[in-house]
């Protein structure tokens, strides 16, 4: 009898205190928040951060102005409409939807591509881009920026 009761409690514990198995991350871990800025790569190189960065936007549309070194890494991003700065796509248009100046070489967009704003808080703007190019030896370059202010 003994022995029925114990295989009838070690049966419930398994059938009853078996659990699958956690998907979550252990506790006290947690995912770093993105850093302040602009950042982008060159095809696939090492990632560089801009020493300035803001948005803009007058009459016709919005855009962004990064720079590292002064002059010597500059990018102009510019799309439509002003103060397009609410979460979703938006088009990056020839011949002026972006373009990247690094020392004397100028990378432009040859078709019309995707900017990705992600978000937009206290006048602060955050999103992506991954953009082909023409120039002379860059063919590609991904960005983001996670709360630029307003100049």
């Amino acid at each position: 009898m003994k022995k029925m009761i114990l295989g009838l409690c070690f049966g419930s514990a398994l059938i009853f205190g078996c659990k699958k198995e956690s998907s979550t991350k252990p506790s006290g871990t947690t995912t770093p928040p993105a850093k302040d800025g602009f950042f982008w790569k060159e095809d696939s190189g090492a990632e560089i951060q801009a020493d300035s960065a803001f948005w803009t936007t007058w009459s016709s549309g919005t855009g962004i102005r990064a720079y590292k070194n002064g002059m010597a890494n500059f990018f102009e991003i510019n799309w439509a409409p002003a103060n397009a700065t609410a979460v979703g796509d938006y088009s990056l248009t020839t011949p002026y939807g972006a373009t990247f100046l690094k020392g004397s070489d100028t990378y432009t967009i040859s078709s019309t591509q995707t900017i990705h704003i992600t978000g937009f808080s206290s006048d602060k703007l955050s999103g992506n881009f991954t953009l082909d190019v023409t120039g002379p030896s860059i063919k590609k370059i991904s960005a983001n920026f996670n709360n630029i202010p307003k100049k």
